[in-house]
């Protein structure tokens, strides 16, 4: 009880927080076999590495269930309530060939089933067949994402940087510096079978991987309601 309270208040109070051995070793690697396996689609290629696939949730049933997953939603229901569901999950690879480096940025995106202009929703393309609009700041602060890793993420292997405590707000371009003055970088080394939970309005940034192995994890997405105006997530996985 007292460790979920610390979780909790780390959320809420820093936008992050990590959680060990959440799956055992054996089920990170049966996870990374059930995603190779969907890998041959011309979308998730580049440089003939894969580097990442999106919209998970529909491709891999494997996904899919781990999302509904009772260790998964006991990170997350703490947090976005009993009611909340999976809404997006992506699968990011770093290795050489396709390896890049992240600049500072938020989450501020999500995937809708048709475009119904409602105040306050803006910014609307499409990626990968899948419809992207950024919304009003209350639906992203009802959101949390676990990034399940299938690999160690060391120093050497691109982790992800956060700045602590800057989930509260949007951070325009301009307002970085201050950002970087006001909140301390922390680099989130996590082991094999670790999650890292973050609320998609913490800055986050990570660096290119100086290591030759895989750097596989599943960033899986969950929101605390629905959408205005007739307005539909994409997926809605309870």
């Amino acid at each position: 009880m007292g460790q979920m309270r610390d979780y909790v208040n780390q959320i809420e109070t820093e936008g992050y927080a990590i959680v060990a051995g959440v799956l055992s070793s054996s089920r990170s690697e049966d996870l990374a076999s059930a995603l190779a396996k969907i890998v041959d689609d011309p979308a998730v290629r580049r440089n003939e590495n894969v580097y990442g696939i999106r919209n998970l949730l529909e491709l891999s049933c494997d996904v899919a269930e781990l999302a509904r997953s009772t260790k998964l939603r006991s990170l997350v229901t703490p947090v976005l309530g009993e009611d909340c569901f999976a809404v997006r999950a992506t699968y990011f690879d770093k290795v050489p060939g396709a390896n890049w480096k992240v600049p500072w940025h938020q989450d501020r995106a999500i995937l809708v089933r048709e475009r119904i202009e409602t105040e306050g929703f803006t910014a609307w393309s499409k990626k990968a067949g899948a419809l992207h609009v950024s919304p009003p700041e209350w639906v992203l602060q009802g959101m949390l994402a676990l990034r399940v890793h299938l690999d160690d993420c060391l120093s050497d292997n691109g982790p992800l940087r956060v700045l602590a405590g800057s989930h509260g707000r949007r951070w325009p371009l301009h307002e970085l510096d201050a950002a970087k003055s006001r909140h301390r970088e922390v680099v989130c080394e996590v082991a094999k079978g670790d999650v890292l939970a973050l609320r998609p309005l913490l800055l986050h940034a990570s660096s290119p991987s100086q290591s030759p192995g895989h750097r596989r994890v599943v960033h899986i997405e969950y929101a605390a309601s629905g959408l205005p105006n007739g307005l539909e997530w994409r997926s809605r996985l309870q």
